[in-house]
């Protein structure tokens, strides 16, 4: 029923594009698949990067482990997510985006059920691999390459939009866990999680579509006759783009790559260790949980921002601009741990930067690449981000045990925010995609007259 609905949607949507001239309503067939995408990122990001803060103080008293053991889980996590997302743009083209969805539900629902049933430290890593190869497969290539396939005019809005959806997910994890932490049951937390996630991605898997071309539609619901009088967009319509190979020699492949690697310390880093910072200036473990819930809600409104600004000015200038705030934000944390409301305050810089590199990178691969190839390409764009974030996140828990303490590991992660910006300020448009662009402007055109 709700893939009928679903087609009758499109296809009027396609008889609207080919008997009219102009496209200037901002409603467009792409904006429901942003709703699907936005439903699915509650899960896969959401739950995936923010239950493991909340839930590392229950699961660390429960094994009587240290906090380090405990914190390699992320790094596993995220080492899992990102090799596996290596292949997810090949795993599209074997069994499509519902094949590569339905693997998803399974396994990284699965790996919360391996969590709320384990009794040793190994049992936590095993879940975390099947966690998180069940994120890529339904998370970070597919979650990015749905806003940049279906827009090219909004695509930094569309994708901001679905990134968005970290925040209810991390509302949503900040009541489960504590709520279920306090009851003397934490184990039902991941269970709950697990239920809620294979419902959303098996969902998803029926409703989402790859790239508007699959349903006779082109991005930002242009007209052929839109799309040929202006070179990005042509290029978007005749979904023109280097090859992987290509882009890997590319000096702006290299650049987008190493910026969103340094950000993975730089982040997640302190992001996944403030929960502890904050139990450990006197604070509990609520406080703790609101804490992020409003590092989210300001990353809501950064990542909005980030969006408006792609779409401006472009991803590399938008980025820039968001992580100055982020080093500032976690200078100001540093010498205000100890104050609470100082430190939400404080929060807020952190909070505005915090994720837009999903936003700002995946439109720069897709604005500086070309969109063609996009789901191959960024699997290894971002490989270098959860190999980070596996660094990043049990370096800041062990240089707090030292005596640098938390002041010294958030400055060491400000150093790194700083060399993405700095990073990503370098990268330009790839002269080969250009000339591409262009050539699919002629062809338009020559089709167009020929009508």
């Amino acid at each position: 029923m709700f893939r009928f609905a679903f087609r009758s949607l499109i296809s009027q949507g396609g008889k609207v594009m080919a008997e009219t001239k102009k496209s200037s309503a901002f409603f467009t067939p792409g904006w429901i698949q942003v709703a699907i995408a936005f439903v699915v990122a509650i899960v896969t990001q959401g739950f995936g990067i923010y239950h493991f803060g909340i839930l590392k103080v229950p699961m660390t008293e429960a094994l009587g482990a240290q906090p380090a053991e405990v914190a390699l889980g992320f790094s596993i996590y995220a080492l899992a997510a990102g090799f596996a997302s290596l292949i997810v743009g090949d795993i599209i083209n074997k069994i499509k985006l519902r094949g590569s969805m339905l693997c998803s539900a399974v396994l990284f629902s699965g790996g919360f059920l391996i969590l709320g049933l384990m009794t040793e430290i190994w049992q936590v890593y095993v879940a975390y691999v099947v966690m998180g190869i069940g994120s890529a497969l339904g998370g970070m290539v597919i979650l990015s390459g749905i806003p940049n396939n279906w827009f090219n005019k909004r695509r930094g809005i569309a994708t901001a939009i679905v990134w968005s959806a970290m925040f209810p997910g991390s509302l949503i994890v900040g009541q489960i866990i504590p709520a279920a932490t306090a009851s003397g049951n934490w184990q039902m937390a991941p269970f709950a999680l697990a239920g809620i996630a294979f419902v959303v991605l098996v969902a998803g898997a029926f409703l989402l579509k790859w790239q508007p071309q699959e349903v006779g539609l082109l991005p930002d619901g242009m007209t052929e006759e839109e799309a040929a009088a202006q070179a990005e967009a042509a290029g978007a319509a005749k979904l023109v783009g280097l090859t992987r190979g290509d882009a890997l020699k590319t000096t702006t492949f290299w650049f987008i790559a190493i910026a969103f690697a340094l950000i993975g310390i730089g982040e997640q880093g302190p992001f996944q260790n403030f929960p502890a910072y904050i139990v450990g200036n006197g604070f509990d473990l609520a406080v703790a949980g609101a804490f992020m819930s409003a590092i989210s809600l300001s990353g809501v409104v950064g990542k909005l921002a980030s969006g408006v600004i792609i779409d401006a000015v472009g991803p590399r200038i938008a980025y820039c601009i968001l992580n100055s705030l982020a080093v500032i934000g976690l200078i100001l944390i540093m010498f205000v741990g100890d104050n609470i409301v100082l430190l939400f305050a404080s929060s807020i810089l952190f909070g505005v930067a915090l994720s837009s590199s999903a936003v700002c990178f995946s439109a720069a691969t897709a604005m500086y690449l070309g969109p063609k190839h996009f789901g191959a390409i960024y699997g290894f764009v971002f490989l270098g981000k959860p190999i980070c974030d596996a660094i990043g996140v049990p370096l800041v828990a062990a240089i707090s045990g030292t005596a640098l303490g938390f002041s010294g590991a958030f400055g060491i992660c400000a150093v790194f925010v700083a060399g993405s910006t700095i990073s990503m300020f370098m990268v330009r448009k790839n002269k080969k995609l250009i000339e591409m662009e262009e050539e699919a402007a002629e062809e338009l055109r020559a089709e167009v007259a020929a009508q």
